[in-house]
């Protein structure tokens, strides 16, 4: 049986985890080092000794002499010295040594050390595709037949259709998680998350080859996945501009490979959460295919602009779970930042007055900014104005600019005294902390494309070592990534498909405190980091999921391709595409807007002398400027 190169290399990977495993006397990244990249490693019971890297020869190479112990606490009592090795820059193989006894596992590094990494982890979507077999080729042993054509999909009651004996086509797609739905909100951050990635990174991206079935034509491979989702995308929207929910059986299928779920498919819900994120994922993709496919490109900005009008007369419309429907709800999303995320878009490209006047009813604030996530896309929204300084004005940049910058400067301030040097507190140990960590990561690396500082870049490499085996658990959570890596994930066809070795480059949940399944004692009797259960029972600590994989991807992406190319995103580019959008008549009155989403007048938050302050106007128009602790500069 003949293998593609991309698996025999997964394989290997898996087969280390059986054969190297040494005494978890330190915690690192399992996977490799970039050559000229930051280097660290956590080693328990090591304060004061010498650690002695040696290579392959066993010749001594560096020796660093271990600082005090640190606690992190939601490692609980395991503290740790954080050991520095940066000025280790000869590509190779080496090994940690306390006195004679090794510590941790084998040290690779290489220039291109996290690029297995980073391929693995985009093809992943690969393997999420609806209605196409998986082919040996590009799939190897885990080949399997098509699932879910999806050509003949009914409609729900709760879709406003009264026909429901009709049917269309909704075929494509990525599954969402472990179980085989397509739901539009969390399709589409995660959708929109790889578009930044290629957006941020096209040198890198434009000749990375994921073999899969595309790879022959002259369009990027990541953009290729990227489009079987998009394509399915755009069958979730209605003749009337509107986008529906999700597409789902009434049910969760069981513990069966997709082929053999067969059950009756249904478009569910149609409300405004789907369909200004729709709208937003659309915008962009417009720009971004336009060089390789015009008419697809058009196609995307007509119904981003159809989805925009259609939330605009029907703000009401908010999705509600049907009571004869048990699958994902994913209901709560944030209405008012979807939409603010949704016309920075859409100004971005169509430079509209109109489109910036219904912008302004949101003034920004810092107070409504939390991490990027299905739920609530604001900062989203704040990537777009920060990264595109010759398109807003400069007052809605330096805003935008200064709540990124400074929610990255309290993760890097999290670092500190922290033993194991990862940017992670103990509220985010909950479902999904692996997909909080990478969206950390994400805020981490945009700072660092907006500021250039090198303590950003550090902290976002040093929540891809955590999540590649630098944690309590001493696990890489990239399944076949890693000498030990996460192998029962809660994952149909990984359960079904009678292989041992679970399908590679899906990002597993991670430690979750209030898990309520099979890892429930688990979580009730350790610290945070350590309420992890690897086993299929725990869709609490152990799921995968799209929109977990995709910021990972961003992160780990964007970090080998900065390496790589030596260079990072350059803010002033300008979009490659010019657009108009019709909006006048529209009801976007601004007795719409809640009061909570009014800034006070006069403050605002901006960057001042590469610092973060508060700039104060008071009622004469006097200008006064304050730090974060209140207190007044110059």
């Amino acid at each position: 049986m003949k293998f593609s190169k991309t698996f025999v290399t997964a394989l290997a990977t898996t087969t280390i985890a059986t054969s190297s495993l040494f005494a978890a006397t330190a915690f690192q990244n399992q996977v490799g080092f970039l050559t000229n990249g930051q280097k660290q490693m956590a080693v328990i019971d090591a304060a004061g000794k010498d650690v002695v890297f040696k290579d392959k020869d066993g010749k001594s190479v560096l020796t660093v002499k271990a600082p005090e112990a640190q606690a992190w606490e939601p490692a609980g009592d395991t503290a740790a010295s954080l050991i520095d090795f940066s000025e280790l820059k000869t590509a190779g193989t080496y090994q940690a040594y306390v006195g004679d006894e090794k510590v941790g596992h084998p040290i690779v590094v290489a220039d291109d050390a996290l690029e297995s990494v980073t391929k693995g982890s985009l093809k992943f979507f690969y393997f999420q595709r609806a209605s196409i077999e998986l082919e040996e080729e590009y799939a190897g042993i885990y080949a399997r037949a098509a699932g879910h054509p999806d050509t003949a999909v009914k409609y729900h009651e709760s879709t406003g259709h009264t026909d429901l004996t009709a049917t269309f086509n909704g075929s494509k797609g990525w599954y969402d998680a472990g179980d085989y739905g397509k739901y539009i909100v969390n399709s589409g951050i995660s959708t929109y998350t790889l578009l930044q990635l290629y957006q941020h990174n096209k040198e890198y991206f434009n000749k990375l080859n994921l073999n899969i079935p595309e790879s022959k034509n002259d369009i990027p491979d990541i953009l290729d996945e990227i489009k079987w989702n998009l394509d399915w995308m755009l069958t979730m929207q209605d003749t009337d501009g509107g986008v529906f929910h999700k597409l789902t059986t009434k049910a969760f299928a069981g513990t069966v490979m997709p082929a053999k779920a067969t059950a009756q498919r249904y478009a569910i819900g149609k409300a405004v959460e789907a369909t200004w994120n729709f709208a937003a994922v659309m915008t962009l993709a417009s720009e971004i295919y336009k060089p390789f496919d015009e008419e697809f490109a058009k196609k995307c900005f007509a119904a981003a602009e159809q989805a925009q009008h259609w939330a605009a007369q029907n703000k009401y419309e908010s999705y509600t779970q049907p009571s004869d429907v048990s699958t994902g709800s994913y209901t709560g999303a944030v209405e008012w930042a979807t939409q603010l995320w949704t016309l920075i878009e859409m100004y971005r490209l169509t430079k509209q007055d109109d489109v910036l006047a219904e912008i302004k009813k949101w003034p920004l604030s810092k107070k409504k900014a939390s991490l990027q996530s299905w739920q609530n896309n604001y900062m989203l929204g704040m990537f777009s104005l920060a990264t595109n300084p010759d398109i807003f004005e400069k007052s809605m940049v330096d805003t935008a600019t200064a709540i990124i910058v400074s929610t990255a400067d309290e993760y890097v301030k999290s670092l500190d005294n922290n033993g194991y040097g990862v940017a992670l507190v103990n509220k985010d140990f909950n479902w999904g902390s692996n997909g909080t960590a990478a969206n950390k990561g994400m805020v981490l690396i945009h700072a660092y494309i907006l500021t250039k500082e090198e303590k950003y870049l550090n902290a976002a490499l040093g929540i891809v070592d955590y999540i590649l085996g630098r944690n309590p658990m001493n696990n890489s959570y990239l399944t076949g990534f890693g000498v030990k890596s996460t192998m029962n994930p809660h994952h149909r066809p990984s359960q079904a498909d009678g292989i041992e070795a679970p399908v590679p480059g899906m990002l597993a949940g991670g430690p979750n405190t209030g898990a309520t399944d099979c890892a429930k004692t688990i979580a009730k009797n350790n610290p945070p980091a350590k309420a992890y259960n690897d086993n299929t029972c725990s869709y609490a600590t152990n799921e995968v999921a799209i929109n977990w994989n995709a910021p990972f991807a961003y992160v780990v992406g964007s970090i080998q391709a900065i390496a790589s190319t030596g260079k990072s995103y350059d803010v002033t580019t300008k979009p490659n595409a010019e657009y108009t959008i019709e909006i006048m008549g529209i009801p976007f009155a601004k007795n719409n807007i809640r009061k909570s989403h009014v800034q006070e007048s006069g403050k605002r938050l901006i960057m001042r002398d590469h610092k973060v302050q508060v700039e104060y106007t008071d009622v004469n128009g006097i200008k006064k400027y304050f730090n974060l602790r209140g207190e007044q500069v110059r």
